[in-house]
């Protein structure tokens, strides 16, 4: 019986190959990361730390981290994610982080992004993550169930409801309370990206069209009577909700204003110089670039430039070839990870590669976006590559899930042969070969 259990347990670590493509990328997106942000943050770093290397070198521990992380992540079976009670304790742990931030959480920029565990973490960005794994648990569930014959509505005519509840108002819901919360920061563009995430999460996952009709005629009434509820409100609650986004106002006046007749627009320099040095510093790079560590607008020109507006930075050092390169790298992270997902065979495993693939381009497409002036500012770092602790470890999180999938979902997947069915295929083809061996001997 012991040697019974030991060949039926689940491995602790998996035996599956790893994805060598997925993981080359990888250390040339983070290489190029860190010595982009070496030679962008230098000046700022100085004089804000009297050190230039400053940046770097947190950012290097913190990609160090992360590598750790996504190893990690990647070696267990992905059979171990898959559990109910770990969907129930990353969404409370993100909802109470969610909610702690939002009562107690540190003030940067007239937002309450960051909470003091000892060090500032920002939990918008464990939001991100968080949706994607418990989405995935959740909807395997679902389908798991169906497949025992169980979700069956008493009444055939209220089966659409029961599995537009279950599949689209149930989950997406859940979600919807999380991304409220990261719009009440106010953190507008990670209220976006979540959004986008759960709507290409639950699109992948297999919901019938019934059902995401079915939901939408539930979530748009009740989004009208919250609007209605606003308006109707008191004067001062209304001003006070409308002041903590002004900054949201502002910067889509400000790209509205880049179309406008000059003199026309009542902004100030001072507010659109962020926008204007930033797209002076992507101009001026031409096609070669001035070369790495050349570029004069990381001299207090463009602010933020080791963070928002780091691409722009890079280009001036670079030129149109650099900037081109960094796109094609993330394109061909994408068209990996996307291919990760074409390969699954569970729906647990297609929802991690889609989530967290899609997760990484969109925000790498937001943060070049708005640099490139086409869509208005959004605060979105640039991937691997702009300075932060919390984004860049849960980056590397994300990754070794879709790491994970790759590794594990083609073998772990499989049902395993029993011990004692085994020894009796073994005993029968034992017994098989003797028979042929007394044949030959009569025959002989």
């Amino acid at each position: 019986m012991t040697e019974m259990r030991k060949q039926n347990s689940i491995p602790i670590m998996s035996k599956g190959k790893s994805n060598i493509p997925m993981i080359i990328m990888l250390f040339i997106l983070v290489v190029f990361g860190l010595v982009i942000l070496y030679s962008v943050s230098g000046p700022i770093a100085y004089s804000e730390h009297a050190d230039s290397s400053y940046y770097v070198v947190k950012q290097i521990f913190f990609s160090s981290l992360g590598l750790v992380a996504c190893f990690v992540i990647e070696r267990i079976p992905l059979r171990w994610y898959n559990q109910r009670w770990i969907m129930v304790g990353v969404y409370a742990v993100a909802l109470a982080l969610i909610i702690l931030t939002r009562l107690v959480g540190t003030v940067h920029g007239n937002a309450k992004r960051w909470l003091n565990l000892g060090f500032e973490f920002q939990t918008s960005e464990l939001v991100k993550i968080a949706v994607v794994l418990c989405y995935a648990i959740y909807r395997t569930m679902i389908v798991e169930l169906r497949k025992k014959g169980k979700l069956v509505a008493s009444n055939p005519k209220y089966q659409a409801l029961k599995d537009a509840f279950l599949d689209f108002i149930l989950p997406v819901g859940c979600m919807l309370v999380l991304d409220v919360f990261i719009l009440i920061q106010p953190h507008f563009s990670c209220f976006i990206i979540v959004g986008l995430i759960c709507a290409i999460c639950v699109l992948v996952s297999g919901v019938k069209l019934k059902s995401w009709l079915i939901g939408m005629a539930v979530f748009i009434p009740v989004g009208a009577l919250c609007i209605g509820i606003f308006m109707a409100s008191s004067a001062g609650f209304r001003d006070k909700i409308l002041r903590n986004f002004s900054h949201v106002f502002k910067r889509f006046e400000i790209y509205a204003a880049q179309d406008a007749d000059e003199g026309s627009s009542t902004l100030s320099e001072d507010d659109t110089r962020q926008v204007d040095s930033a797209s002076n510093a992507l101009g001026s790079g031409g096609v070669w670039g001035l070369g790495l560590g050349n570029s004069r607008s990381k001299y207090s020109y463009v602010s933020e430039a080791e963070n928002d507006y780091i691409f722009s930075v890079y280009v001036e050092e670079t030129g149109l070839v650099g900037g081109t390169i960094l796109i094609l790298i993330y394109l061909v992270v994408f068209a990996l990870g996307m291919n990760v997902a074409r390969k699954t065979k569970t729906v647990f495993g297609r929802i991690i590669a889609v989530g967290y693939t899609f997760l990484i381009m969109i925000e790498a497409m937001l943060n070049i976006a708005v640099e490139l002036k086409v869509i208005p500012a959004t605060g979105v770092t640039l991937p691997f590559v702009s300075y932060g602790g919390t984004a860049q470890v849960l980056l590397f999180v994300a990754f070794g899930m879709v790491l994970c999938v790759s590794r594990t979902e083609g073998t772990m997947f499989k049902p395993q042969q029993p011990a004692i069915e085994q020894q009796v295929n073994l005993a029968s083809a034992s017994q098989d070969v003797d028979a042929k061996n007394e044949g030959i001997k009569v025959g002989i």
